[in-house]
């Protein structure tokens, strides 16, 4: 901004006062652009990077056979289908929304699946498909009671919660239990990746990550933009290659990298990679961050909604078939309450916001780590599934007051 300067003559010239400095255009002192970031709410998933941190040393300290490779294996296979879940939640809370029927609609899938297997004699791949299209089709039934009609999702969701848990019923019939133990959905759970396989898969995930990273500073500099420091870079790429084959060096001497924790990991790869690179994907976070402003700009405001419930649907059903494997059950008892606050709390405490706009694919795959650690670690030690509850409750109401703290922050800042 600018202000007038008396000059000797007695007139006045205009003076330039510098506004706030961005890092992201001109280059800042680390420690500067860091109190910044503190002071204006944007330390992204620090936060929950250390909170995870901490969880670990913690658990190891009580408990030596919290980072056992046998542990660890297990571990990874229930965040699986818990961070899948949350990867659906996850996408509707970008529009600033709620849906409470996801974890009912994986169960309906699952035991549709269960029913045309192994009552119906129906091919695998029919029964797959069968359960994909139904949650296809009522993520585009509730998107549209949403988008079109204007019913609140809340509401629709919970009527949703509500149909579904009667419909699983009346698909059972008077069997509710269905055991899928024999099944390719149990083999595909219990199916790990030979260790070169593994590390290979580790190294290529690590390698795409730094290059990305790098070309990404290339553009900013062809710009005219501040690039990123390449140490930085190097820094950030260093650790996710010594957490993935530490990771992978543990859970390999057990049985291995389990085929939901690497399906897990694929599919917030491809999120990511549509929100962040995809015109689709800023409509998802322009929408929830101003609606009126989103259509005001262009964007198909009602088809971005049904085309989220509709992908959220989808992730419904591949929980259903994560879980329906990992516990060869598809029956009534498959999925319960439980399911959907854990979901809902890891997306939360992964730093994605209630209000929307504001979170990334990766989000909810942090925060099922730490609500799976907790759940773990205060199982070894021996405390109850009742303090496991009420520690998981305290951490989320942190995150929530954390993401509250970081508005409040953004709009002193004018962000």
């Amino acid at each position: 901004m600018s202000q007038d300067a008396p000059t000797k003559d007695g007139l006045s010239t205009a003076t330039f006062v510098p506004a706030a400095v961005d890092e992201r255009i001109h280059a800042v002192n680390p420690v500067q652009a860091f109190g910044r970031r503190i002071r204006e709410g944007q330390l992204g998933v620090l936060p929950v990077i250390v909170g995870l941190v901490v969880i670990v040393i913690v658990f190891q300290t009580i408990n030596g056979n919290f980072i056992s490779p046998s542990n660890l294996v297990n571990l990874s296979t229930s965040v699986a289908y818990i961070g899948m879940l949350a990867l659906g939640i996850n996408l509707v809370l970008l529009l600033g929304e709620i849906d409470l029927s996801l974890a009912q609609l994986g169960g309906l899938s699952a035991s549709l699946m269960g029913v045309l297997l192994l009552r119906q004699g129906a091919d695998p791949w029919v029964a797959v498909l069968a359960m994909f299209a139904l949650g296809v089709g009522v993520g585009f039934i509730q998107g549209w009671f949403f988008a079109v009609v204007g019913i609140p999702a809340f509401v629709v969701t919970l009527a949703g919660l509500l149909a579904y848990s009667g419909l699983t019923l009346t698909i059972l019939g008077t069997q509710k239990n269905l055991s899928v133990s024999n099944t390719f959905v149990s083999d595909l759970a219990n199916f790990y990746f030979p260790e070169t396989l593994a590390y290979a898969a580790g190294a290529l995930i690590v390698i795409v990550y730094a290059g990305g990273q790098v070309f990404g500073a290339m553009r900013r500099q062809r710009a005219g933009l501040t690039r990123p420091s390449y140490l930085g870079i190097g820094i950030r790429s260093v650790l996710l290659a010594a957490v993935t084959f530490g990771f992978l060096a543990i859970v390999n001497q057990d049985f291995g990298l389990a085929l939901p924790f690497a399906v897990l990991i694929a599919v917030a790869i491809i999120i990511d990679l549509v929100l962040r690179k995809t015109k689709y994907g800023r409509a998802i976070y322009a929408v929830g961050g101003n609606v009126e402003a989103a259509r005001r700009s262009g964007i198909r405001v009602t088809w971005v909604r049904i085309s989220v419930f509709m992908a959220a649907g989808v992730i419904a059903a591949l929980f259903g078939l994560m879980k329906a494997g990992v516990t060869t059950n598809a029956g009534s008892t498959l999925v319960g309450t439980q399911d959907l606050l854990n979901a809902i709390a890891a997306a939360v405490i992964g730093g994605t916001s209630l209000f929307g706009g504001r979170g990334s694919a990766w989000a909810p795959i942090l925060g099922a780590l730490v609500v799976g650690s907790i759940n773990n670690g205060l199982y070894l030690i021996g405390f109850s599934s009742d303090a496991q509850q009420i520690i998981t409750a305290l951490v989320l109401l942190a995150a929530v007051v954390l993401d509250a703290l970081s508005r409040r922050g953004q709009r002193r800042s004018g962000r």
